[in-house]
């Protein structure tokens, strides 16, 4: 009895052994990988309150020569109008005939149309040098011309209307008494509007409502639309 029972127990304790060498083991699990941060090239100004992308922008518009101080972030004001990104823009290359507040990229964009078109279209239609930009502002909340149930560019500083412009020696150019004038000036006001539709989103000019008869709406939206 002893015996066979010996045996049944030797049985058992091989089978159990046997049982365990198949089990599979279970694999460890991977260290954990560190999370990468994008660190900002050592060359990179950062601005107070701007994270790398808008400090890009700010050193993008000083390296173009503005004369600009970057303002607050807007809270979410009246009607949903935000301002992102903000710069108080005092001067260009152009003198303003009055300080305009964008958003940081609409002001870039502006400077570049002003580089590579107004200045030197001016000089070659005129023979003389543009020295300034007459604007009727740029951030201001409110409600899309046409449409009162959305917030117009302005609203988010990605806006801004242009009345004419000034030469060097004073003559201005007024969208108002000369955009379609046969002269000159009418030929040059055409010409920027055509030219502004390859730098901005949507181009009104007199030619596209009631609205804007007397000067051309120039912003940086998601829509596509030029309306000469």
């Amino acid at each position: 009895m002893a015996a066979s029972i010996r045996h049944l127990a030797a049985i058992l304790l091989l089978g159990l052994l046997a049982a365990c060498a198949q089990a599979p083991r279970p694999v460890p699990a991977p260290p954990p990988q560190p999370v990468a941060v994008p660190v900002p090239p050592p060359s990179l100004k950062l601005w107070p309150n701007r994270d790398a992308i808008q400090s890009v922008c700010l050193n993008d518009l000083t390296a173009l020569g503005a004369q600009f101080e970057p303002i607050a972030q807007a809270e979410q004001g009246r009607g949903g109008c935000t301002l992102e990104n903000g710069v108080r823009l005092d001067r260009t290359t152009l003198e303003l005939n009055r300080p305009v507040e964008l958003t940081c990229p609409m002001a870039v964009r502006l400077m570049e149309f002003e580089r590579d078109v107004l200045k030197p279209l001016a000089l070659g239609t005129f023979g003389k040098p543009l020295r300034r930009l007459n604007h009727a502002g740029g951030f201001t909340c409110k409600r899309m011309t046409g449409n009162g149930s959305r917030i117009s560019e302005h609203g988010h500083g990605r806006a801004i209307d242009i009345w004419g412009f000034s030469l060097m020696d004073e003559t201005r150019i007024s969208i108002d008494r000369q955009w379609r004038s046969r002269d000159a000036f009418g030929a040059y006001l055409r010409e920027v509007a055509r030219k502004s539709c390859d730098y901005f989103s949507v181009v009104l000019t007199p030619n596209s409502d009631a609205a804007h008869g007397a000067h051309f709406h120039w912003d940086i939206s998601q829509w596509k639309r030029c309306g000469l």
